[in-house]
């Protein structure tokens, strides 16, 4: 049965619904700390599997491929303490998050789940039970067998390190046989036609 929620909010034009999708990965972990590089992933992991899902991600942010693999443009900017594409409220990352040395932060309170509609919940949840054990190197490896990273392989290893591409979102929509999870592979065409459908309308807007 093909899922979606017609009823579902459209992203709203700021930073918040990002900063607590951060938060509620940290607050996942035991300590309630989180590497960068691991938050990208898990935040591009929940992404990928919503837009498949239900036509749109869970954050709003989009992504660039680099030598590690997926990342999310404004998460980035946030936790290195840059301007955002998006509008961010002001002093609100401090609110939920300290960023902390060595490329870490913490989440200082719990989320604000209504921020999140039921399906963000459930797969931000889902990805966390199947990838939050990994670590950061595991999922960047995992990365590079998707076919958003693969399309800018050449051009990320002929460059070098710094080099970064702006990624397609209809990468997302692609099938990979890298991922043992099974998450990504399984999906009928008919879904993933129909919600790609509904990204580009949404997008429209």
């Amino acid at each position: 049965m093909i899922k979606l929620l017609f009823l579902q909010r459209f992203m709203e034009g700021n930073t918040k619904k990002i900063i607590q999708a951060l938060t509620y990965l940290a607050s996942k972990q035991p300590d309630k700390k989180l590497g960068f590089m691991k938050a990208y992933k898990l935040l591009w992991l929940a992404d990928r599997y919503h837009l498949r899902q239900y036509g749109r991600t869970v954050s709003g942010d989009s992504y660039y491929a680099m030598q590690y693999g997926m990342v999310p443009t404004d998460a980035k900017h946030l936790l290195d303490g840059e301007g955002t594409i998006l509008n961010t409220p002001e002093d609100y990352l401090g609110l939920y998050i300290k960023v902390l040395p060595n490329h870490h932060f913490k989440a200082i309170q719990d989320p604000d789940m209504m921020e999140f509609s039921v399906s963000d919940q459930e797969v931000l949840d889902k990805i966390h039970e199947v990838y939050g054990g990994m670590s950061a190197n595991d999922l960047s490896s995992i990365s590079h067998g998707f076919p958003e990273w693969k399309a800018y392989e050449k051009l990320i290893k002929s460059v070098g390190t710094k080099s970064s591409y702006p990624v397609n979102p209809d990468l997302f929509f692609e099938k990979t046989e890298s991922d043992e999870s099974g998450l990504f592979s399984n999906d009928s065409e008919e879904l993933l036609s129909l919600t790609k459908e509904l990204f580009h309308q949404y997008n429209r807007v």
